[in-house]
């Protein structure tokens, strides 16, 4: 019969369970002794009666491998792990002060300088956690500790992955914590460190306005809302260089965030040592064009000069199953959530059976250099989560300049009724030229076939045209001074 754990309670006579630190739906932490080495330690044990569960077990196991190979002070060390009697236990070091949900539910907002040394902390641990292959996948203010004294220590690599390795979890399948999941985790895809980067910033932006910058009525809603809605900005009060640094860390699109945990905390150095940002590989140059003058909000709009009744919009289904737990960091109770996409997509998905076939895009910007020109083949890749982007300018007027665009090339000369544009953003104008092949100029193009203001996330613009070619033409791109564009499909 198996004996639980309990004050008192030796587990294979060396360690003495001394008192129960906390508790939660799948693991409780204990302030223990280890009476071999005469010392203090926190010990984590599994609950009984989810020990028969062997994917639950492997879980558990795999937190104690893969924190055990890791060694920095940013990190909780992870001593032993092992088996009595049925408990299985997980030995670590035991870190005397509050976790950071404490912190920032008794405290609220944090001054700026504690908010950026303890986000500069949790960046160092995972840096070191990612030149280990290791991602953690559940960066959440539960599994963060705040000490009065030393470094902030990451915790719980419960469900981290190791690259290059087997997952536990099926395909379509995501494991953490909803509310602090970057989009890819909430599309079900792959993540690699940057998603512990954009986590970070969630933190960061919940240290600095006391709220998480995503809302929803529920955990889902919450995680949803970042697939389509931007964040929601920082206090006015907070410096510039220090919304950059958070701006950065929550691009939709892992690929524009900051490339590293390294570059994530070289830049919160900077700022703490009073330096410009310094420049991170991949690191999108910014446009700083004087500002024309300030002209008032336009009327969401959409005009079609030959419309004919035709719109064929892409459906968005989030069909999710939802299945309730609890992870313990060391002295934190943390939410732990494993949502299932049910229809097996990682993102959204294009059926271009019924559409006009587009074989190659390019950037348009007859007015200066280039925009992004190795991003292109994203609007035309069936795959949201990929996406083309503009270069960053000073005001959401692209800096004075007419505009700047994209444009496909279809397969044949075909009739074109329809043209939707899928972004990440909102607030964005633009309009839709048709052309027998490309032009190098804009009067090459023609005159508009459509044009719309104010747009919102997902746009169809009605055409009645023919030709081989389709320019979307942005005069305007979101506050922010970019536009990230996903998908271009030509019906």
């Amino acid at each position: 019969m198996t004996t639980a754990a309990a004050p008192g309670r030796v587990l294979n006579n060396r360690y003495r369970l001394v008192e129960r630190l906390a508790r939660g739906g799948m693991a409780t932490v204990w302030v223990a002794e280890d009476t071999l080495l005469a010392r203090k330690v926190a010990v984590k044990t599994l609950h009984p009666e989810l020990s028969v569960d062997e994917g639950v077990r492997a879980r558990f196991r795999n937190e104690a491998i893969s924190a055990a190979g890791l060694a920095h002070p940013g990190i909780v060390t992870t001593y032993d792990t092992g088996e009595d009697d049925g408990v299985a236990y997980i030995v670590m070091e035991l870190v005397e002060g509050p976790n950071l949900r404490t912190l920032l539910d008794e405290r609220g907002p944090l001054p700026v300088p504690d908010a950026l040394r303890i986000a500069r902390g949790v960046a160092a641990a995972l840096e070191e956690a990612h030149r280990s292959g290791i991602v953690h996948r559940d960066i959440k203010p539960a599994n963060v500790l705040v000490p009065p004294n030393g470094p902030v220590k990451v915790t719980d690599f419960g469900i981290a992955k190791v690259s290059g390795k087997g997952d536990l979890t099926s395909a379509g399948t995501i494991v953490g914590t909803a509310r602090y999941l970057a989009p890819e985790q909430v599309r079900g895809e792959p993540a690699d460190g940057r998603a512990d980067v954009y986590a970070v910033g969630l933190l960061f932006h919940e240290m600095l306005a006391g709220e998480l910058p995503f809302h929803g009525d529920t955990e889902m809603g919450t995680a949803l809302a970042r697939l389509s809605m931007p964040p929601d900005p920082l206090p006015a009060s907070i410096p510039a260089d220090v919304k950059a640094i958070e701006a950065r860390c929550l691009e939709q699109i892992a690929g524009a965030r900051w490339p590293s945990a390294h570059a994530l905390a070289a830049a919160i150095d900077a700022v703490l040592r009073g330096d410009a940002l310094p420049p991170a590989e991949g690191d999108p140059p910014t446009r700083t064009v004087a500002p024309p003058p300030p002209a008032a909000p336009p009327t969401p709009t959409t005009t079609a000069p030959r419309p004919r009744p035709h719109a064929r919009r892409s459906g968005r289904a989030w069909p999710w199953a939802i299945l309730g737990g609890i992870m313990l960091g060391a002295g934190a109770v943390g939410g732990y959530l494993i949502l299932q996409e049910l229809d097996k997509r990682g993102g959204d998905t294009i059926d271009p059976g019924d559409a006009a076939q587009i074989v190659s895009a390019d950037d348009f910007d007859p007015f200066a250099d280039v925009e992004h020109p190795e991003l292109v083949d994203n609007v035309f890749d069936n795959d949201t989560s990929s996406a083309w982007r503009t270069e960053t300018y000073s005001t959401p007027e692209l800096g004075g300049k007419q505009g700047v665009g994209i444009y496909v090339v279809l397969d044949s000369t075909a009739d074109v009724s329809s043209v939707e544009v899928l972004t990440n953003q909102s607030g964005w104008d633009a309009e839709i030229y048709v052309a027998a092949s490309p032009a190098t100029e804009l009067s090459g193009w023609g005159s508009p076939a459509a044009t719309g203001t104010s747009l919102g996330t997902s746009h169809v613009f009605d055409l009645d045209e023919s030709g081989g070619a389709v320019l979307v033409w942005l005069t305007r791109v979101p506050e922010g001074g970019r536009l990230e564009i996903t998908e271009i499909r030509v019906g």
